[in-house]
C-alpha cells in the first residue's frame, strides 16, 4: 500500500479486499479466504483504520446473499441460518487479526520505550554534560511524540556529535556538533555513509562491528577510530553506537554518538612517545628506573630490575617497594613506610637491601622524588636504583680487612717501595705493642730499626736480597723492642704490585714467637726427659726362683715423675714404685735422681763385707735423707712403696711413704697392704713402719700409681680402686704381663683414649 494514501482511500481499499475475500469464501475457497481476512484485520489495526467500513461491507454482502432466500420457499429458514453462520467465520478472522495486531503494536510500543530509555542512558554515560533525561515513552502516540520532542532537543543541543544511521550506515539525521566536527553541512551529511569518512586503516574493524550490530550479535559497541574531515585533517573520535530494533528483531536505525578526542589523543600520543623514549633511555642506561603510586606500590619498572633482582618488570608491578627487601628490613620498613611516604621529600643515595629472586642479598643506592599535582598532592614517585652490591661487598671486605688488620694479634706494617729507604707508612696496634714504638715513631722509618747486636747477619742479608729482588721472604730472627729487650720475630715479607705488575709496596707481618720458641725448647727438653724416664725403667721382666715380675709405665702428655723398678740383690728381690709430684722436667729429673740414688745405695750395700741388705723401711729412710734437700729446694715430694721379697723364706717386707696401697690377690680375694709413713721430702728425719707377710703359691702382688684409679671417662667418672680390684682379681691366674695388658686395655676402653692426663704405672709380682 502507498504510504501517502489518505485514511479514506486506505479504508476503501481494505473494504474492497474484504468484500472480495468474503465472496471467495462463500464460493468455496474457505481456507485461503480466512487467511486473507485475518491479514486484512491486522492491516486495519496497523494502519489505524476503523472496522466500521468493513462491518458495513460485510452486512451489505450478507444482504445481497440473503435477498433470494427471503421469498417463501420450503426450508428457506435453514438456508438463511447456514449462510449467516458461514459468513460469520471470515468476519471472526478479521476481528482476530485486528486484535492480534493491536496486541503486537502494544508490545512494540513497550519495546521501543525500553530501547529509548537504554539509548538515553548510554548517551548520558558518553557525555556528562547531558543533564536531561529521556523520559519513558508512553504507550500512546501522544507520549511518543512528547518523548521525540525532548530527544530532538537533546539531539540538536548535545555537546558531542550525534547521528541516526540506517541499516546501510547512511546518515539520516545529524546534529550541529557533528556537522561542526566534520566540517560538512546537514545537507551534505544526509545520505552519506560514515565509513566513507573513516581512515583507511580503521575501515575494516568499523564495518565489521556495524554489520554485527545490524545482525543483532550485539546491541551496542564502543570504538576509538580516525576520520578524515572535509579539509583533509585527521579527527580522532570515541564512538558509542547503539541499535534500535523493531518487534521482529530487525534493526530500525542506529544511534551513533561521536566525541572528538583529537586533542587528548594528540597529548596521549605525545605522552606515549615521551614514555617510549623514557623507557628506551631507561633500558639503555642499565639503571633500575621505577615509578610508584602514592602508597609506594610499583606502577612501572625498567627492564634492569631483571638484571639486578631477577624479576621481570611485570612481576613487581603492584608490589610495595619494601616487599622486595630482605625479611628483616621488610618487617622494619613496613611499620614506618606510610610515614616516610607522607613526608613528600626527595631522597638521595639511600642504601637499600633487597632479596634477589634466588634468595641472596642485593644492595642498591636509591634516589627518588615525589611528583605532585597543583594542590601539592602526591601523584606518584619516580626514582632510580643503582646496583652497588659489588661495591658494597668490596667496601665491606675492605672495612672488614681494615678491622681485622687493626684487631690482629700479629704485627703488620706496610712500606712504600717508591720512596727511598722503603719507609713504613702504616703499622697496626699489634706491631706497636710488640715493638714498644708508637705509630708516630714508626711512620717514615725503615724496619731496620728493630735490629740489634744479636740479630743474625745472615737473616739481615736474606731480607735485603728479598727486597732487592721483589720476592717473598719468610724467616725468624732476633729483634729488639724500643726498650732494648730482645724478642724472637717470625717475619713474613710480601711484595705488592699494581695492575701493570710494578712493585709499589711491601707488607710485613711480625709475630712475636719468643714464648713459642721457649715452649718448643721446653717441649724438646721434656721429650728428652721422657726418653730418660723410659730408659731408666727395667728393660725386661724378671724370672727368678719361682717368682715372675713385670712392670709397665705410660708417660702422660705432660712429663711426670712416675717410677718403678725391680732388682735382685743376693737372696732378695726388691720392688719399688713411686710418683713424683708435678708434671715437668723437674719432676722427671727428680725421678731420675731417685733411681740413681737407689742404685748407688744398692751397689754400696753389695760391696759391704757383711752383704746384708737394709730393710724396706731403712731404705725409705735413707732415700728421704739423701733427697730431702733437693726435694725441698724444688718444692717437690715423692710418694713411694718399697718391698723386699726373701726368696728362701717367702717373706715379704714392705714400707710405705704415702703411696697408694698395693693389692695382694689371694684365692679370689684382694687385700690392701698398708704401713704408716710420711711422703718423702716433707721432713728430713722420718720413721717408716715396716710390715711382713708370707707369700703363698699363686699369690699376686700388684703395685700401681694413682694415674690408673684417677683416670676419668668422658662423663667425669673415675676408674677407681674398686674397678681395679675387681679386674685384677678376675685375672689373677694370668701371668704378670697378661694382668698388666688386661688392666691397660680396660683402662683405654673406659676412657676411650690411649693417652692420659697422668702417668700410668703398674708393677706385678707373682709367686709360682
Amino acid at each position: 500500500m502507498n504510504e501517502n494514501e489518505t485514511p479514506e482511500a486506505m479504508e476503501k481499499k481494505l473494504t474492497e479486499q474484504y468484500t472480495e475475500a468474503l465472496r471467495d469464501y462463500l464460493a468455496g475457497a474457505e481456507e485461503e479466504a480466512v487467511q486473507r481476512t485475518y491479514r486484512i484485520g491486522r492491516r486495519t489495526a496497523e494502519k489505524k483504520a476503523t472496522l466500521s467500513s468493513l462491518a458495513a461491507a460485510h452486512h451489505e454482502m450478507l444482504a445481497k446473499l440473503l435477498s433470494p432466500l427471503v421469498k417463501p420457499q420450503p426450508d428457506a429458514s435453514a438456508d438463511i441460518q447456514d449462510t449467516l453462520h458461514r459468513a460469520s467465520i471470515p468476519w471472526k478472522a478479521v476481528l482476530q487479526g485486528y486484535e492480534a495486531a493491536v496486541k503486537t503494536l502494544r508490545q512494540a510500543h513497550k519495546a521501543l520505550e525500553s530501547q529509548t530509555q537504554k539509548h538515553v542512558t548510554e548517551l548520558a554515560e558518553a557525555n556528562e554534560t547531558l543533564a536531561a533525561e529521556i523520559m519513558e515513552r508512553k504507550l500512546a502516540e501522544m507520549a511518543l511524540q512528547d518523548s521525540e520532542a525532548r530527544f530532538r532537543v537533546i539531539f540538536e543541543r548535545a555537546g558531542i556529535g550525534m547521528s541516526l544511521l540506517d541499516r546501510d550506515g547512511k546518515v539520516r539525521e545529524s546534529n550541529q556538533a557533528l556537522e561542526r566536527m566534520f566540517g560538512y553541512s546537514k545537507a551534505e551529511l544526509h545520505g552519506k555513509v560514515l565509513f566513507e569518512l573513516t581512515h583507511s586503516e580503521d575501515k575494516v574493524v568499523s564495518i565489521r562491528l556495524f554489520q554485527e550490530l545490524v545482525a543483532g550479535k550485539h546491541t551496542h559497541y564502543k570504538l576509538e577510530k580516525r576520520f578524515i574531515k572535509r579539509d583533509g585533517s585527521l579527527l580522532w573520535a570515541r564512538k558509542i553506537v547503539s541499535g534500535v530494533y523493531g518487534v521482529d528483531g530487525e534493526l530500525q536505525f542506529a544511534i551513533d554518538m561521536i566525541e572528538d578526542i583529537t586533542e587528548s589523543k594528540r597529548v596521549e600520543m605525545a605522552l606515549r612517545e615521551s614514555e617510549a623514549r623514557f623507557r628506551q633511555i631507561a633500558d639503555m642506561t642499565g639503571e633500575w628506573i621505577w615509578e610508584q603510586d602514592e602508597t609506594g606500590r610499583y606502577i612501572y619498572s625498567s627492564a634492569a630490575v631483571a638484571e639486578i633482582l631477577g624479576y621481570r618488570p611485570e612481576e613487581i608491578i603492584g608490589k610495595y617497594y619494601y616487599d622486595l627487601f630482605t625479611p628483616e628490613d621488610r618487617k622494619r620498613i613496613a611499620v614506618i613506610a606510610s610515614e616516610t611516604i607522607a613526608q613528600k621529600e626527595t631522597f638521595h643515595s639511600i642504601t637499600n637491601r633487597y632479596q634477589h629472586k634466588k634468595g641472596y642479598e642485593v644492595y642498591t643506592e636509591s634516589t627518588g622524588t615525589p611528583i605532585l599535582d597543583s594542590h601539592g598532592k602526591i601523584l606518584k614517585w619516580r626514582g632510580v636504583d643503582h646496583d652497588i652490591t659489588e661495591r658494597k661487598r668490596f667496601e665491606d671486605e675492605l672495612r672488614l680487612r681494615d678491622r681485622a688488620i687493626e684487631a690482629s694479634s700479629v704485627g703488620i706494617i706496610i712500606t712504600d717501595a717508591h720512596q727511598p729507604g722503603n719507609p713504613i707508612i702504616y703499622a697496626n696496634p699489634a706491631f706497636t705493642e710488640i715493638t714498644g714504638y708508637s705509630r708516630e715513631e714508626l711512620i717514615g722509618r725503615n724496619p731496620r730499626l728493630l735490629q740489634g747486636p744479636e740479630t743474625d747477619p745472615e737473616a739481615n742479608e736474606e731480607i735485603r736480597q728479598a727486597v732487592q729482588e721483589g720476592r717473598d721472604c719468610h724467616l725468624t730472627l732476633k729483634n729488639y723492642r724500643k726498650d732494648g729487650t730482645p724478642f724472637w720475630n717470625e717475619l713474613l715479607i710480601s711484595p705488592v704490585r699494581d695492575e701493570d705488575g710494578k712493585l709499589t709496596h711491601y707488607v710485613g707481618t711480625q709475630t712475636d714467637v719468643t714464648e713459642l720458641r721457649r715452649v718448643e725448647e721446653q717441649r724438646h727438653e721434656m721429650e728428652i726427659a721422657k726418653q730418660i724416664q723410659l730408659s731408666l725403667l727395667p728393660p725386661a721382666p724378671l724370672h727368678k726362683d719361682g717368682i715372675q715380675v713385670a712392670g709397665f709405665c705410660l708417660p702422660a702428655a705432660h712429663v711426670g715423675g712416675d717410677y718403678y723398678d725391680y732388682f735382685s740383690l743376693k737372696d732378695t728381690v726388691d720392688l719399688v714404685i713411686a710418683d713424683v709430684s708435678g708434671h715437668s722436667v723437674g719432676a722427671a729429673m727428680i725421678m731420675a735422681e731417685t733411681r740413681c740414688t737407689l742404685k748407688m745405695k744398692t751397689l754400696w750395700l753389695m760391696k759391704e763385707s757383711t752383704g746384708v741388705a737394709n730393710t724396706a723401711s731403712a731404705n725409705l729412710a735413707i732415700l728421704n735423707e739423701l733427697l730431702f734437700e733437693d726435694l725441698n729446694r724444688a718444692e717437690l715430694f715423692i710418694t713411694m712403696f718399697y718391698a723386699q721379697y726373701h726368696i728362701a723364706s717367702r717373706k715379704l717386707s714392705y714400707a710405705n711413704a704415702g703411696h697408694n696401697r698395693p693389692l695382694l690377690l689371694r684365692r679370689g680375694e684382694s687385700l690392701e697392704l698398708d704401713a704408716d709413713g710420711l711422703i718423702l721430702g716433707v721432713s728430713k728425719e722420718v720413721a717408716f713402719e715396716e710390715k711382713q707377710l708370707t707369700l703363698e703359691d699363686g699369690d699376686v702382688l700388684l703395685l700401681y700409681t694413682d694415674g690408673i684409679t684417677e683416670a676419668q671417662n668422658k662423663s667425669g667418672e673415675f676408674f677407681g680402686e674398686a674397678r681395679l680390684k675387681e679386674l685384677a682379681t678376675a685375672h689373677a691366674q694370668a701371668s704378670p704381663q697378661a694382668i698388666i695388658d688386661t688392666v691397660i686395655r680396660e683402662l683405654e676402653a673406659f676412657c676411650q683414649s690411649q693417652s692420659f692426663h697422668d702417668d700410668i704405672s703398674l708393677l706385678v709380682l707373682k709367686v709360682a
